[in-house]
């Protein structure tokens, strides 16, 4: 770090990959916890040397830098108080005749988290904005399973008789398109065998197992609802956009998957077809896809195919969940990806949450071979002229979010339901505008608005913990407009409104603000 990025950050204030600490004489306690968060994020730095005056940030330099420097290495690598080595640089930066100290610490492997204190698994921290939050028991469970050698995929399953755990046509279709993709392969193999040889049966004491990638791929309703207690796949249409406020009616149509990965792929094309402008007139009876795979669809398909592999079915409390909005498609999957953020776009293969699954799917053509995908869906969506999707990668809440822009300039008119979302185009001109002149008149907000004012139901807040709330890194412009707008549309009302910018200042939620997220909170119902 340079001392030039040290005042752009020192104005910027903490976020999650920056922490100050004062630090003058001695090691904070609390840096330890910050320690764990970063380990079991994203990483980020840690800096000695600066206090918070306020809402602003201070260089005062530590007064024994080699002690203190010491003290915090030697901690943080005694056995008693961290559970996980954790990848520490150092470095000494004098500014005006002070010292800082800035420690950068790495994330950790999956296999090497959760990162906790003292020998106690309940103080494991996460990085969330610009704080540090003691991790809740379901999200250390869920980095234990992702932590795990053996992975959830390839456990054995033993809850339902083995002539009761497949579905007969699901395997068929399967074995079907397995050998005509691969040739070569003895396709007169009992079931059975066929199951074997690949892994997706474990034989124990003479009996067969199915491991939970031969349910989840092939299994029986039964023995799905037996493994995991909530959809596969839940997808939704809905007929605004990702900025619009919450209409009444949430959704225009959607279908909720119980069943295996593969007749949750058949429901999911099926709506995709109808949905979709241009007919599927040819069909590969391999990917489900068109013959002449349109750049549209093999974006779509891998994008979802890629939310069916790298979900964690071990997670009973979330689904993978697919919306269809007026501007773009999201994948929201619970479950992160592995390896680091930055490289995510670039070929080469990566570590895998259900690799029974991911290869199973790909023996078949149904997704691009490992480490490809990303980046195809990526140039693809652009040679049709759109912006490049985008993705949030959330180590803190174990999720992966993708999202594909410009859904609307990719559909037209063809079927009721994307007449629903988008409009009829034989409306009577005069109509559609005084639909709109109506629309327009309704007060709208955003996202993030609708979670201040949630946020202010609490109690006061100031702008700096609104700043957070909203998700932004910096007082952007765009922050200050919308809060401008809820203050002097009477949403919010200032604590001490005869000094607008005194660092005091805080913010209520008023009766029309509450009004307005009462109404909210009725259309979510």
């Amino acid at each position: 770090m340079t001392i030039a990025e040290l005042k752009k950050l020192l104005k910027a204030g903490e976020w999650n990959d920056i922490e100050f600490k004062e630090a003058r004489m001695d090691v904070p306690k609390s840096a330890f916890e910050t320690v764990s968060a970063f380990a079991n994020t994203h990483g980020g730095r840690l800096v000695f040397g600066v206090a918070q005056r306020g809402e602003s940030y201070e260089i005062t330099g530590v007064e024994k830098p080699e002690k203190v420097q010491n003290d915090f290495l030697s901690v943080l690598h005694a056995d008693a108080k961290i559970n996980h080595d954790v990848s520490v640089t150092e470095q000494k930066l004098p500014i005006d005749g002070k010292m800082v100290l800035v420690f950068q610490i790495a994330e950790n492997g999956r296999t090497r988290k959760p990162v906790y204190l003292d020998g106690d698994i309940r103080r494991t921290f996460l990085r969330k904005g610009g704080g540090d939050y003691k991790a809740q028991m379901q999200d250390i469970e869920r980095m234990l399973r992702d932590s795990a050698v053996d992975r959830w995929d390839g456990q054995p399953f033993d809850r339902v008789a083995f002539k009761q755990a497949f579905d007969v046509s699901t395997l068929g279709w399967y074995r079907n398109r397995f050998h005509q993709v691969n040739t070569g392969f003895d396709a007169r193999q009992s079931d059975r065998d066929f199951l074997y040889h690949w892994g997706f049966l474990i034989k124990q004491n003479k009996r067969f197992l199915p491991t939970r990638a031969a349910i989840m791929l092939f299994g029986s309703s039964l023995a799905v609802h037996q493994l995991i207690p909530r959809p596969t796949l839940d997808v939704q249409f809905l007929g605004y956009s990702t900025g619009d406020a919450l209409p009444e009616t949430r959704w225009i149509d959607r279908i909720v998957c119980e069943d295996n990965i593969i007749q949750a792929w058949e429901q999911l094309v099926t709506k995709y077809r109808f949905f979709m402008p241009k007919p599927f007139r040819d069909i590969d009876p391999v990917t489900l896809g068109r013959r002449d795979d349109p750049p549209g669809f093999r974006v779509f398909r891998e994008a979802a195919v890629n939310l069916l592999i790298h979900q964690d079915y071990g997670d009973h409390s979330r689904k993978g969940v697919i919306k269809f909005f007026r501007d773009g498609i999201q994948f929201w999957n619970p479950g992160d990806v592995f390896g680091d953020d930055l490289r995510l776009w670039e070929p080469g293969e990566k570590e895998v949450r259900n690799p029974s699954i991911a290869m199973a799917l790909r023996r078949i053509a149904m997704c691009e071979q490992a480490g490809t995908g990303l980046r195809m869906m990526r140039e693809a969506w652009r040679k049709l002229g759109h912006p490049a999707p985008h993705y949030k990668n959330d180590r803190a809440g174990k999720a992966f979010e993708f999202f594909i822009p410009e859904l609307d300039k990719e559909v037209d008119m063809a079927s009721d339901l994307v007449k629903a979302m988008f409009g009829d185009p034989a409306q009577p001109k005069a109509q559609v505008e005084a639909q709109e002149a109506q629309v327009e008149a309704q007060v709208k907000l955003s996202k993030w608005q609708l979670d201040v004012l949630s946020a202010c139901s609490a109690g006061e807040k100031t702008a700096r913990e609104l700043l957070l709330v909203a998700g932004y890194r910096s007082r952007t412009g765009n922050f200050k407009k919308g809060l401008q707008r809820l203050v002097v549309e009477s949403f919010l009302g200032p604590t001490l409104p005869d000094k607008p910018n005194s660092r005091l200042q805080k913010y209520r939620l008023t009766a029309a603000g509450r009004q307005t997220l009462s109404a909210r909170r009725g259309d979510m119902q």
